[in-house]
């Protein structure tokens, strides 16, 4: 089993919809078996596969604290298992925070699932508090969304820091799989965004930049219809760029 953690300190990047639409890449097209943990109090990859007014009855939180993680965990449409979560995951970051060696907390729960998944995508929160980094000592990898404008680009820098301590004193197995450009658009304001992609090729390396994700309307779609974009279109830009960009992802790992 890989676990792979998609997280940027930045929100509105793409994140969820590249964790969503990723872990159904790798299911989809690639059959794998796949669990998606929903480790954001927004909830937005719960919100996502399951509609805007779904409750679950149980969450994360309750997973890392006393509930068997098998219970927690739902089966969807989209053919994804997910752990979700809601507002009551941030409820329980205190309690979560007093657990004896609490940042290992979710890569022991996940091993008691491993022989049932080949991979896990865990979606974080746009911070670098708990539970980013419980699912950055759970890694194998992780994968950077960003958009290519300066404000998005700059939060890669500190969660590359948080992964690098977190390398240092908890996970020193933990690589980087790449940065993932999304709602890409060649000829947008004069090529800006290929501007913004050359200075991370700069920063970080060419070998570091994964296939981008170009603006697509069936990404939009596919969050307002509670979906994924092969469900809606497995012919559409986004689709054909998530099926690239979970190969490259396999080639990785």
């Amino acid at each position: 089993m890989k676990v792979i953690t998609i997280s940027n300190h930045k929100g509105g990047v793409g994140k969820t919809i590249t964790a969503v639409n990723l872990a159904a890449a790798l299911r989809i097209v690639n059959e794998k078996r796949v669990l998606l943990i929903d480790s954001d109090p927004q909830g937005s990859a719960t919100k996502h596969l399951l509609g805007r007014g779904f409750k679950p009855d149980e969450h994360l939180g309750q997973a890392l604290i006393d509930k068997s993680f098998a219970d927690v965990i739902l089966e969807t449409s989209s053919g994804l298992d997910l752990v979700p979560a809601d507002i009551r995951l941030g409820n329980a970051t205190d309690v979560i925070e007093d657990l004896k060696h609490w940042t290992f907390r979710l890569k022991q729960t996940l091993a008691t699932v491993a022989e049932h998944y080949d991979f896990v995508i865990i979606d974080c929160p746009p911070s670098l508090k708990t539970f980013t980094v419980m699912a950055l000592v759970a890694a194998d990898a992780y994968l950077i969304p960003t958009e290519p404008e300066e404000f998005a680009v700059d939060g890669l820098e500190k969660l590359t820091d948080l992964a690098d301590y977190v390398v240092a004193g908890m996970n020193p197995g933990l690589r980087m799989l790449g940065i993932v450009v999304t709602r890409y658009h060649k000829n947008l304001r004069n090529a800006h965004h290929d501007k913004m992609i050359n200075a991370m090729h700069e920063k970080y390396g060419e070998e570091m930049m994964l296939p981008s994700i170009r603006r697509d309307k069936t990404v939009l779609d596919a969050v307002t219809q509670a979906s994924t974009v092969f469900h809606l279109n497995a012919e559409s830009n986004a689709a054909k760029d998530y099926r690239a960009l979970a190969a490259a992802v396999l080639a990785r790992v």
